[in-house]
């Protein structure tokens, strides 16, 4: 929390996260160092935001709250009851270490923070963010400013995905885009048994394989072995 709260980003992103396709966004993460005065380490590389993606209830509780207790399942349950509660984008974040490095350079940290940008934004050809964060604790940093690039792409990406009728409510209270998600899956795995496995793990997560179940069965008997 620390961490988290010191993180402070001096150059945002000018855009926000693409709702129908994935997003690399460039850091700069300067950092003091904890025992040299006047030293300023470097590091930079890449986060690339998948396309964000419809998740049912069931499995937002079952991932996010496995560690919890009955009660507090219940309770986050009932709120993801409503129809906004079935509205849950999941963004899957990967951190290219192969495209990472880092250098210590000597100056203050702000007027280092400020050429940085200056450099970044006529260099860069997409989109980058510089934020100033904690040395031993840099990958919180990190993470606290893709969260907040997150919450405030989230608002665009629920409008255009509702746009496409991807955020309407199926039978059993399931998303369309997780019916579409599922169909496409179920296509691509007939006639593989190892695929229509990871189908069925798929299927568990969102909590409706007791309603693909014949079906998934009728694939999986006439597949290969």
């Amino acid at each position: 929390m620390y961490a988290a709260q010191a993180t402070r980003v001096v150059a945002a992103p000018q855009r926000e996260l693409e709702t129908f396709g994935e997003t690399a966004v460039r850091y700069y993460c300067l950092s003091g160092l904890l025992d040299v005065a006047d030293q300023v380490r470097i590091r930079q590389g890449r986060v690339t935001a998948a396309r964000p993606k419809v998740i049912t209830p069931h499995y937002f509780v079952s991932q996010a709250l496995e560690n919890f207790g009955d009660e507090a399942q219940r309770y986050v349950e009932q709120l993801l009851a409503s129809a906004e509660g079935l509205r849950i984008l999941q963004y899957g974040l990967q951190f290219r270490k192969d495209e990472h490095s880092e250098e210590t350079v000597q100056g203050n940290v702000e007027d280092i923070a400020e050429q940085v940008c200056r450099d970044a934004d006529r260099d860069s050809s997409g989109l980058y963010g510089v934020l100033i964060g904690v040395d031993d604790l840099w990958e919180v940093s990190l993470m606290k400013f893709m969260g907040d690039l997150i919450q405030g792409s989230a608002p665009r990406n629920l409008r255009e995905l509702a746009g496409k009728g991807l955020l309407n409510v199926t039978s059993g209270n399931v998303p369309n885009a997780v019916r579409i998600e599922i169909e496409s899956d179920l296509r691509a795995a007939a006639g593989s048994r190892d695929r229509l496995q990871a189908v069925a793990v798929k299927l568990r997560r969102y909590g409706l394989f007791a309603e693909y179940e014949d079906r998934f069965y009728g694939l999986y008997r006439s597949a290969r072995p």
